[in-house]
């Protein structure tokens, strides 16, 4: 754990990912609850819910969403590592750094054309077809998946040099 500078900066990061984690848990959750009332009412009742297949489905998207910010946060997301471990440390930060920082571009353009998607979807109401959620509500997951994929980066650059605490990274 770092102090002074970089240490709000880590524990925002802490912070955040233990939001992200607990509300995809939440979701999970209510996934399988879902489920569950749905085999309870398809196979006891004999009238299962037409709507719980979507429901899950789009809970589903929120939990990869989520899920895969919380993976930037910890720099566990699938890389192309060949390259980085046949070169010297001081090349292998360059490219992480590098790689990072492409990312965190990506991450904002994604957000940009995500949130163009949500308020096209809010200005028409769009709904989906059986359980009439909002469709703009799918959507914000991609915005706030991305988002925090993008700022996750940028707080692990406050106080440290980029890619310094890459495990991929010899010091």
């Amino acid at each position: 754990m770092r102090r002074g500078h970089g240490a709000w900066a880590d524990a925002a990061t802490r912070s955040l990912t233990t939001l992200l984690r607990s509300l995809a848990g939440a979701m999970m959750l209510a996934a399988i609850a879902v489920n569950f009332a749905n085999v309870v009412a398809r196979y006891v009742v004999l009238r299962p819910f037409p709507w719980a297949e979507e429901t899950m489905q789009f809970l589903a998207v929120w939990i990869v969403m989520l899920g895969a910010a919380v993976i930037t946060s910890h720099q566990e997301h699938l890389r192309m590592d060949a390259l980085l471990v046949a070169v010297r440390p001081a090349v292998r930060r360059g490219l992480v750094a590098f790689d990072t920082l492409l990312g965190v571009v990506i991450c904002l353009y994604v957000v940009v054309q995500s949130v163009q998607v949500v308020q096209m979807l809010t200005t028409t109401g769009q709904r989906s077809v059986i359980a009439r959620i909002p469709m703009n509500l799918m959507y914000a997951s991609v915005v706030l998946g991305f988002a925090f994929a993008t700022l996750f980066p940028v707080l692990g650059w406050l106080g440290a040099r980029p890619g310094a605490d890459h495990r991929d990274v010899e010091r």
